[in-house]
């Protein structure tokens, strides 16, 4: 073969590589256009079916079905305060097809359990789904009527009120309203809501702050006095309690909520896409039905806006953990 023809052939080579390499960058970019393209998606939850994370998981995946075109399954991986279901992630490809539902653990469980994963670089926060207010609720029997009673009691009676615990949110709520206002409250440990609430309505402790939703009946009842709703407006269900900006503690702004979350390094675009058609979901007649009967508020935050707010829980809840003197485990 001679000199021109090898340049030739070379050449001709070359330009079929160029050529191949250009069809795969355009395949990968018009993947990432179409996504979700031909799979199903996978949510998991480190929640039991029937609880109500799972039954708001799978409302929302019934949404996205519809607003993606593609089917979305529900897998409950349970235990290991989390890390299984988290693992699940972690482990999987970050191509957006396997996505996780947490709560405040997710920012929480970091520093107060010492799990391998850091939650503002290894997780993307994609979507929130709601948010539940907290209330203060406490037993009938103790001489206190609004939020700052219960701060002046506390600070003239120090050590004298347990506080019934249904879980680690609830405590770090609070402990943060103790640090907020420096008094100190005794935290009993219960297993779940319904136990904790139970021991206040038995007076075996005299306070709890829990989500209102769950609170409601037990104050509107007259069974607990509510003190205040970290709502920023006042509860629909308990429209005599007070909002915490009304009552004098604006700075306690605490929340349980829900949201989505996917590895890192998915593709930002297929974060916001994913993020606008769960927004559309919560907006749909069947959530806000399904929210308006469990006092929850519908998100609307962009994936920006959940993961300052997301960061802002990490921070929050590792300085109220070390403020308070809670060991990790």
């Amino acid at each position: 073969m001679s000199t021109f023809n090898f340049l030739l052939s070379r050449r001709r080579l070359n330009a079929v590589f160029t050529a191949l390499s250009l069809i795969v960058l355009f395949c990968q970019a018009y993947a990432q256009d179409v996504y979700p393209s031909e799979r199903s998606i996978r949510i998991v939850t480190p929640y039991e079916p029937g609880s109500l994370v799972d039954v708001t998981t799978r409302l929302v995946a019934d949404g996205l079905r519809s607003e993606l075109g593609q089917n979305v399954v529900v897998e409950n991986r349970t235990g290991g305060m989390g890390m299984i279901a988290m693992t699940a992630l972690l482990s999987a490809p970050a191509d957006g097809y396997t996505l996780l539902t947490d709560t405040p653990a997710s920012a929480i469980n970091p520093t107060l359990h010492k799990v391998k994963y850091n939650p503002k670089t290894d997780i993307a926060p994609i979507a929130q789904f709601m948010r539940l207010p907290f209330a203060i609720g406490v037993h009938p029997s103790l001489a206190v009527r609004t939020a700052a009673d219960l701060v002046a009691y506390a600070r003239k009676n120090p050590g004298s009120i347990d506080m019934a615990v249904a879980g680690t949110s609830t405590r770090l709520a609070g402990e943060l309203f103790s640090i907020q206002n420096g008094i100190k409250f005794n935290p009993i440990p219960y297993k779940g809501a319904a136990p904790a609430m139970l021991s206040v309505l038995k007076n075996e402790t005299q306070l709890i702050f829990l989500d209102a939703g769950n609170l409601v009946p037990h104050i509107a009842g007259g069974k607990m006095n509510g003190l205040l709703v970290t709502s920023d407006q006042r509860f629909v269900a308990l429209k005599d309690v007070p909002t915490a900006k009304e009552a004098g503690f604006p700075a306690f702004d605490v929340s349980t909520w829900f949201g989505m979350f996917a590895r890192a390094e998915v593709p930002q675009e297929v974060q916001d896409k994913l993020n606008a058609a769960v927004r559309k979901v919560m907006l749909s007649p069947k959530l806000e039905e399904y929210l308006k009967q469990r006092g929850a508020m519908a998100s609307s935050m962009t994936t920006p806006q959940f993961k300052g707010f997301f960061n802002r829980e990490v921070d929050t809840w590792a300085e109220v953990i070390r403020k308070a003197d809670i060991k990790a485990e």
